[in-house]
């Protein structure tokens, strides 16, 4: 994709979107409401919820400012309902009050959006517990209250499927290390000889959760846990899934009638859309300023998983679908700028997917949102923090980003912060998302009118 091209039809489609979706009264005095009976006040028919994993306000401004200038506007910058979102999470202990956690990892916020529950870092849609090696109790996801209602789901991502934002969709462990047979060394309960549900990959397909697009390929190969066959294998005899490995096999796909879709696009995470521009002390930079675009071979991009997933999920009933962009945070981690500003572009055009199908569709709730915040930091000049990388906008003008330093560890790593984040919504229920708001509340706004078995 090149930059500085995103969304200059993206913005009228966009408040189109909005038009065919809300309904409201104003006044010269008042803020726009929803209107009595208005699709806003129903409950939504299919959910399409798209997370950016550590995107936060600036990173959002940074990309805006490189791709499309400072006065210019994201697809996600147009969506009509918008609000703040806090993110802490908790600590282990004795509980049954637990202290908290100002700075959650993203285990511990995608459990949270999915599942409406605080919990621990590290932990996957459970509860938190006395210790990190305790398993908490299980609580259902969005996700898993869909499937149990005969409606189809979905879960994209351009990391590892079995990573921790789609693992919490659709999996429950204590530790989101614990992703295929091989790894359970801090989930010994979770191991199917024990009784468990087993690994993240396990719990995925079990689930039958109908479109799994994403990276992973190489922890597909490994065995089950009694040798008999591969994760894949596994998949594909056992639950019927059709596995699938390019950009044209995704295309190739036409219904589900012929069973789920395991898309592994890449031995491990997808390859970003930009080389890495990494932060450096006294400053980092290309020769022209610019994201120099990479060679992705035969992966599809995150707008072509979501509208596949879209295409194969729509039907009267309605559907979930989780759509990932991963790597925002990975490379935020790196203090590689370029890498997170092609990742949230590639976020913002599966934004402009799903609002083409909430235009057509008005009775679908479209929310997108980040699930933590991290360091990136837009400063005056290389000497606003320890390590800065700088960009020239769509403005023409240069754009430094600094990062702070995780303690410990790798003294390079950038890190999470605790800060409250950006959420937006189009279609119904949309309106609940306004304001200031915790991570937790998406999970009663998604399961709007159905039966989400508590009391």
């Amino acid at each position: 994709m090149k930059r500085r091209t995103l969304l200059v039809a993206g913005t009228a489609l966009v408040a189109g979107a909005a038009g065919a979706a809300i309904g409201t009264v104003a006044s010269d005095d008042a803020p726009a409401r929803p209107a009595a009976g208005s699709p806003v006040a129903a409950a939504p028919r299919s959910v399409i919820l798209l997370i950016g994993d550590g995107m936060d306000d600036s990173m959002i401004t940074a990309a805006r400012n490189y791709s499309a200038g400072a006065a210019g506007r994201l697809a996600l910058d147009e969506l009509p309902a918008t609000g703040a979102m806090t993110t802490y999470g908790l600590l282990t202990g004795p509980g049954p009050d637990h202290p908290i956690a100002y700075v959650s990892d993203s285990a511990a916020t995608a459990s949270g959006f999915s599942t409406g529950r605080k919990t621990v870092d590290g932990r996957i849609s459970q509860g938190p517990s006395s210790a990190q090696d305790v398993p908490g109790e299980d609580h259902e996801t969005v996700l898993e209250t869909f499937a149990r209602l005969g409606r189809p789901t979905g879960n994209v991502s351009t990391a590892d499927i079995t990573d921790a934002t789609p693992a919490a969709a659709a999996a429950h462990v204590n530790a989101r290390s614990c992703q295929d047979p091989t790894t359970m060394d801090a989930c010994p309960s979770a191991r199917k000889s024990a009784g468990g549900r087993g690994s993240i990959a396990e719990q995925l397909v079990d689930n039958e959760v109908d479109v799994l697009l994403g990276g992973g390929r190489e922890r597909w190969d490994r065995l089950l846990e009694d040798g008999s066959q591969t994760l894949l294998d596994y998949a594909t005899t056992e639950h019927g899934y059709r596995a699938i490995g390019t950009a044209d096999d995704l295309d190739a796909v036409d219904d589900l009638d012929d069973g789920p879709v395991l898309g592994l696009f890449a031995p491990n995470h997808l390859t970003r859309s930009y080389a890495p521009l990494v932060a450096a002390r006294g400053g980092a930079t290309t020769p022209d300023g610019t994201c120099t675009a990479q060679d992705r071979g035969t992966e599809p991009t995150l707008r072509q998983m979501t509208a596949k997933a879209i295409e194969l999920l729509d039907n009267p009933d309605g559907f979930f679908l989780q759509v990932e962009g991963a790597s925002v945070d990975k490379a935020e981690h790196e203090r590689d700028i370029c890498g997170a500003i092609g990742e949230l572009e590639e976020l913002d055009q599966a934004v402009e997917v799903a609002l083409a199908h909430q235009r057509a569709h008005p009775d679908t709730l479209v929310i997108v949102t980040g699930d933590h915040a991290h360091s990136t930091q837009i400063v005056t000049n290389d000497a606003g923090g320890s390590r800065t990388a700088t960009v020239l906008t769509a403005d023409g003008v240069p754009m430094t980003v600094a990062y702070s330093s995780a303690e410990g560890g790798d003294p390079g790593r950038s890190s999470h912060t605790g800060t409250q984040i950006r959420v937006a919504a189009v279609g119904p229920q949309s309106d609940r998302v306004t304001g200031v708001i915790d991570q937790t509340d998406l999970f009663a706004v998604m399961t709007s009118g159905l039966d989400t078995g508590e009391e």
